[in-house]
């Protein structure tokens, strides 16, 4: 039987990307475009751009493509049937779905990119048991969880479950968690930053106020990560205090959701076990200890092509294709 082939098409801050994957899973082409970013027409044109060169790369015609998924950064809301990407211009309440639809002449399923990066992990699970509760944590500028309970992804009932960004860690109030959320102010990648540059003023001779010396708002989490791979021991103090704070969020998935497995994914994933090690230590101490005990947290293995993979395969369930 010839294989259902479908586009996995993933909107980012900085990056489109999109590829044609077939219904077993294997990915034919992937490319990536820099997402304009300057209002939503100029964005859709990227994103038609993208899935036509996707097409073009397997030597195929559109007609052959029986869908499109989408994952965006942020949340559709299955009830308006409206995306909304707080990071990208003009993406507010926007009718991405119906849109997609009159410029590809496909059908088109969109849904948040956690919730897909989230199915693409339960598709490509390795082992011989299938994973049927699973939590995704993005962590990068901001936080997301996709959350897949008894086999069935949680949106909520207007596509912003997973909103983990917003999970309250710390007791005392402070004004910026009202503008993205107690965890993610202090568990993403620009917490990384903040922490970073405290760091460099009480040692501007160490590595980290070398890396931007006397300009510590120009500091980014990757060369804080990078410091703390050669060994910088301030570099490593940051990473401890974040993935600590993390834990603690992850703590309460795991106490809340009872998961078989956590996967860590998105740009502060790459630190590894700098990140995932506090992580843990964190879970341990705080969650509850049986669902603690039976969990396994580990980091995504689909790397960039984990966002192109999930929308995919959003889009062939939609399909029925199991």
């Amino acid at each position: 039987m010839n294989k259902i082939l479908v586009v996995g098409l993933d909107l980012g801050g900085t990056k489109i990307a999109a590829g044609v994957v077939d219904s077993s899973g294997r990915l034919l082409s992937s490319l990536r475009l820099p997402t304009p970013a300057s209002g939503v027409r100029r964005d859709l044109a990227a994103m038609f751009d993208a899935v036509h060169a996707a097409v073009g790369g397997v030597g195929v015609a559109l007609a052959a493509i029986r869908a499109v998924g989408v994952g965006i950064p942020g949340a559709f809301d299955p009830q308006t049937e409206t995306a909304w990407a707080p990071n990208l211009p003009g993406w507010k309440r926007v009718p991405l779905r119906s849109l997609l639809e009159q410029i590809l002449q496909r059908p088109v399923f969109v849904e948040g990119d956690r919730n897909v990066q989230a199915l693409a992990e339960i598709w490509f699970a390795a082992g011989p048991k299938k994973i049927r509760n699973l939590i995704f944590l993005t962590v990068g500028t901001g936080i997301g969880a996709g959350i897949i309970a008894d086999g069935r992804l949680i949106t909520g009932v207007r596509g912003v479950a997973g909103a983990a960004g917003w999970m309250a860690i710390e007791k005392n109030w402070q004004r910026e968690f009202g503008r993205v959320g107690c965890l993610e102010y202090l568990g993403a990648g620009p917490a990384v930053a903040r922490f970073a540059a405290r760091e460099g003023r009480k040692n501007p001779r160490g590595l980290i106020g070398k890396l931007a010396p006397g300009q510590y708002r120009e500091l980014e989490a990757q060369q804080v990560v990078r410091a703390a791979k050669r060994g910088d021991v301030a570099a490593r103090r940051v990473l401890e205090e974040v993935g600590s704070n993390l834990g603690r969020g992850v703590a309460s998935m795991i106490s809340l959701l009872n998961p078989e497995v956590v996967v860590l994914g998105g740009g502060l994933a790459a630190a590894g076990a700098l990140i995932v090690a506090p992580l843990r230590r964190a879970v341990k101490l705080w969650a509850q200890p049986l669902a603690a005990r039976h969990v396994r947290i580990r980091l995504s293995a689909l790397g960039d092509e984990a966002g192109i993979l999930g929308a995919a395969r959003y889009a062939l369930l939609n399909l029925g294709v199991s």
